[in-house]
């Protein structure tokens, strides 16, 4: 796999790595811990362990799948919300309780509900109403808005 595959707008899962990683693909039963959304350029937006919300260079290590939006984005009004809403916001580490059944809502965000609230300013419906807080990483695999487009 490398990034000519890609198209903005791509879903990217990643394996678990490191302690926090594993904890998440342990509580959730899935081999998925991490997701990032690619938005052209060799860069992907994210809330990434201990470094928090912002744009990313491209990280093609750990990565396990790549899905494909089954309708257009609208990454302008995404990459807005994003600069406006979540750019800078801290990793949200006491967020990860929402993994072992805490109702915990820190100042942070972690990967799963910022790349729900991405993909939904990007005006992609994405699992409906449920909260973006519940949404697991592994989640992103089984909507019927994304394509599985590598490995295929």
């Amino acid at each position: 796999m490398d990034s000519k595959t890609l198209l903005p707008g791509d879903v990217l899962l990643y394996k678990p790595t490191g302690l926090f990683g594993r904890i998440i693909a342990l509580k959730t039963w899935h081999k998925i811990a991490h997701c990032e959304c690619y938005v052209g350029n060799g860069n992907s937006v994210a809330s990434r362990d201990g470094k928090g919300v912002n744009i990313y260079p491209l990280r093609l290590t750990d990565l396990a799948y790549i899905l494909r939006p089954t309708q257009p984005l609208d990454l302008v009004s995404g990459l807005r919300w994003f600069h406006k809403e979540a750019k800078g916001l801290p990793y949200g580490w006491l967020d990860l309780a929402q993994f072992i059944g805490r109702n915990v809502n820190g100042k942070g965000m972690v990967c799963s509900p910022f790349l729900t609230y991405f993909l939904r300013a990007c005006k992609l419906p994405i699992f409906n109403d449920e909260p973006a807080e519940k949404i697991a990483p592994f989640q992103f695999i089984l909507s019927e808005l994304l394509d599985q487009v590598w490995p295929k």
